[in-house]
């Protein structure tokens, strides 16, 4: 038999409650956490589960992120241990980048002829 859920509305209440008394958020998280014996993040997702569960989640809605498309020909070797900015830029090596633009922007002019080719035979 499933047990019901006391922690999760005992912290939203307490934090509500210390707000109100004036602390942000965070150090209301930081004080149950204390007094619980656990830590500000434990607290902090107890506290945002029932807000979600009680409607009172993001007031205001996230921004949209966007996310690259990736090639599924591998144009460039991947990157194992730094990221691509960090990669390619930490290195200072201004030819290497340029010639990658110039090898991928031949590779697209590639693929757009290749693509018109089709069209045309297509509509032939």
């Amino acid at each position: 038999m499933a047990r019901t859920a006391t922690i999760g509305p005992e912290i939203f209440e307490r934090a509500n409650i210390l707000v109100g008394e004036g602390k942000t958020r965070t150090e209301a998280f930081a004080q149950i956490g204390r007094e619980r014996g656990s830590r500000p993040g434990t607290v902090a997702a107890n506290y945002y589960r029932v807000a979600r569960a009680q409607g009172q989640g993001r007031t205001k809605p996230r921004a949209a992120t966007t996310r690259r498309r990736r090639s599924t020909t591998a144009a460039t070797p991947a990157r194992t241990t730094h990221s691509r900015r960090t990669a390619d830029t930490g290195n200072g090596d201004i030819r290497q980048i340029a010639q990658q633009i110039s090898d991928l922007t031949q590779q697209l002019v590639r693929q757009v002829e290749e693509r018109d080719q089709r069209i045309r035979a297509l509509v032939g």
